[in-house]
């Protein structure tokens, strides 16, 4: 599965649905659009991880790296679908507790009017 993140809009919500593994290439891949998406304005992002393959801890470095820019442009970042082993990582290190996963788009959604 080739790797794609793709963009889409629902109310104020930006949708990042990324496709195939997600290591530190795609990861740095993914940081740059997310870094036009914070200067355009965006605040509230959602990455969608249903259609990656693979995940390993350079991807979930990565992420965190996001999140961090996220936090310097005054954005929320969220994630839905992560798969269960970086859903494990995450909690091994205590990352789930900066970085919430949520089990599906809808919840993800909500949690941002909340």
């Amino acid at each position: 599965m080739s790797f794609s993140a793709n963009t889409r809009q629902l109310g104020d919500v930006t949708v990042v649905d990324v496709r195939g593994n997600f290591t530190n290439v795609e990861g740095e891949a993914v940081h740059e659009l997310l870094v036009d998406i914070f200067r355009e304005g965006r605040t509230k992002v959602l990455l969608n991880f249903r259609d990656v393959s693979y995940l390993d801890s350079s991807g979930i470095g990565q992420l965190v790296r996001s999140l961090y820019t996220a936090r310097r442009n005054g954005a929320e970042l969220r994630a839905v679908d992560l798969n269960p082993r970086a859903s494990e990582v995450l909690r091994l290190t205590n990352l789930h507790r900066i970085f919430t996963d949520f089990p599906d788009e809808r919840s993800a959604l909500q949690s941002f009017s909340s």
